[in-house]
């Protein structure tokens, strides 16, 4: 696998002139790029460099798009996409939460009809940082995991971020509530990689290590998250309007599945200082991250990790060093 070495501006700045070279505004330009510079950084291949190839396929059919508050009131708001870049549309949400959390509490965002944003939780560590627990949803596009004991791609994949602040960074969990992303198969299409065992289906119900062969995948955890993955399909499904369960909105797009369908979500920030003196709060956070890294290993176990802690460890690795080390099949998709 033949690799460059590229430093993160370089890249950043190539990406955004990119976009800016599509007819897109600079800020909004600089929104998008930034989201998958930090999936790249925080080491989630799935979600950075190769993602944004695909975009650079869908900008000329999403650029004149427009979105617009339709709901505004004291604790929450509500945004129709109108197929617009998700990122863009999720900052005015972030924005909007923010506010209103602030001044009464607790706030909710609903949003439908967006392209892709990436890991919901870098959208709630916006409101940790901000000293807010932020909780956001999004719909994971297109048909994929199965219902427990099923076989048929029924749910999308439909990921939850979840940020609290501590003293220092936010405890920030990020995951899919499939057994495994669905990028993995693009990932292991374009590289020749195998899937891995007794996760991916067939059409036929089979399961397959094959990516060119997946069709369905499992929930994560059993029952348990088959059941959380059916209720989030609610909260960025029929909540906010957007169709579910086999019935997405497609739209006509030359890029592939993930970037063919219209999503939901659901932002919600809570601030906790309306219970408890912020600082209380956040020392008591501190002291939990602490106790749980201080904790007794099991045999095996090098080290015990807090949600986000992995990705990171990897983020402030690639920032000490300064660069990137791409495969050169993913910097031709992007570049030619």
């Amino acid at each position: 696998m033949k690799r460059i070495k590229i430093t993160i501006n370089k890249i950043r700045n190539k990406m955004i002139k990119k976009l800016i070279n599509q007819s897109l505004p600079k800020r909004e330009a600089i929104i998008i790029v930034d989201d998958y510079i930090e999936g790249e950084l925080l080491g989630k291949i799935t979600h950075g460099l190769l993602a944004f190839a695909k975009v650079l396929d869908s900008v000329d059919e999403i650029k004149n798009n427009r979105w617009q508050i339709k709901k505004n009131s004291h604790a929450y708001a509500f945004i129709d996409g109108g197929g617009y870049f998700g990122q863009v549309v999720a900052e005015k949400a972030i924005k909007l939460a923010l506010i209103k959390a602030k001044k009464n509490g607790i706030a909710m965002v609903g949003v439908n009809n967006i392209r892709a944003f990436l890991r919901p939780g870098t959208q709630a560590e916006k409101l940790a940082k901000n000293n807010l627990i932020g909780i956001v949803w999004i719909n994971g596009g297109a048909s994929a995991v199965a219902p427990y004991g099923g076989v048929d791609a029924i749910f999308g994949t439909n990921p939850i971020g979840i940020s609290i602040p501590t003293n220092n960074e936010p405890i920030t969990l990020d995951m899919a509530t499939s057994e495994r992303a669905w990028g993995e198969v693009r990932v292991a299409e374009l590289f020749g990689y195998s899937l891995p065992e007794d996760i991916f289906f067939d059409k036929k119900g089979r399961f397959t290590r094959k990516p060119e062969l997946a069709d369905a995948v499992l929930a994560f955890g059993g029952y348990k998250g088959a059941a959380l993955n059916m209720i989030f399909e609610i909260f960025t499904g029929s909540l906010v309007g957007s169709n579910m369960a086999s019935g997405y909105s497609l739209i006509k797009s030359s890029g592939d599945d993930y970037q063919k369908y219209y999503r939901g979500a659901l932002f919600v920030a809570i601030d906790p200082s309306k219970f408890i003196d912020i600082k209380k709060f956040k020392e008591a956070n501190t002291k939990l991250v602490k106790n749980v890294k201080k904790s007794r290993r099991r045999k095996g176990t090098r080290e015990i990790l807090i949600p986000g802690e992995r990705a990171k460890k990897n983020k402030d690795k690639i920032l000490k060093r300064g660069y990137f080390e791409i495969d050169k099949r993913i910097y031709k998709k992007i570049f030619g």
